[in-house]
């Protein structure tokens, strides 16, 4: 006689069911992990973030003293028959004098810094104990050469710039070379495209006083 051996669907319904949450379980996981994978790539449609254009690499105007710059400095605070007026240019080596302090270095410094040296000086060389320094410096000027229709000397203003300096010279002449401009500033030489600055105004350049543009002669 067989013996066939005993199924126990119960056991087999139980495997079953086990085998499937186990096959759900991995098939979640793995969604899970791709979902995650997806959102870390960037999108196709997605740009880089842009910087602002950058300035014109030539510094800006400020109330920075310079050689050559003429200046009137008023003493008062002192008895009234010893206040004075001194009318000074900042020479070669950036200095000015004052009466009984001698000299100071003015180029680089702001005219409210010059002033609180020299007030510094009169009160620790015990001259004046309530000196008080006025410094005003006088008209600046930026000069304009080259072929433009009026070639002169214009005034400085802190809004000038290299086009608005050539406008006040009546504008270039027919035979401007306008891509070429030149711009001196102390020992530097700057080139300047003019036609370029007219279609973007960013790409204008900030005047300081004492500055020089000149326009050469195209040679076509």
């Amino acid at each position: 006689m067989r013996l066939h051996p005993v199924i126990n669907f119960n056991r087999l319904l139980q495997w079953g069911v086990l085998f499937f949450l186990g096959a759900c379980q991995m098939n979640e996981t793995s969604n899970t992990k791709s979902s995650s994978m997806i959102s870390n790539v960037p999108s196709a449609g997605a740009s880089a973030s842009t910087k602002s254009a950058p300035t014109p690499s030539y510094s800006a105007p400020s109330d920075t003293l310079r050689i050559g710059d003429p200046i009137t400095i008023r003493l008062n605070g002192v008895p009234v028959e010893e206040e004075k007026l001194v009318e000074e240019v900042v020479d070669g080596d950036g200095n000015i004098s004052m009466p009984l302090v001698g000299r100071f270095k003015a180029a680089g410094l702001a005219s409210s810094q010059l002033k609180l040296k020299i007030e510094q000086a009169y009160r620790e060389k015990k001259f004046y104990s309530t000196p008080n320094i006025t410094i005003i410096v006088q008209q600046r000027f930026v000069n304009v050469s080259g072929e433009i229709r009026i070639p002169q000397r214009v005034a400085f203003t802190n809004d000038l710039t290299v086009l608005r300096a050539i406008t006040a010279c009546g504008g270039f002449t027919d035979y401007a070379d306008r891509r070429k401009v030149k711009i001196l500033r102390g020992n530097d030489v700057f080139d300047f495209d003019a036609k370029e600055a007219f279609l973007d105004p960013s790409k204008d350049v900030p005047m300081v006083a004492g500055d020089q543009i000149q326009v050469p002669r195209t040679i076509f």
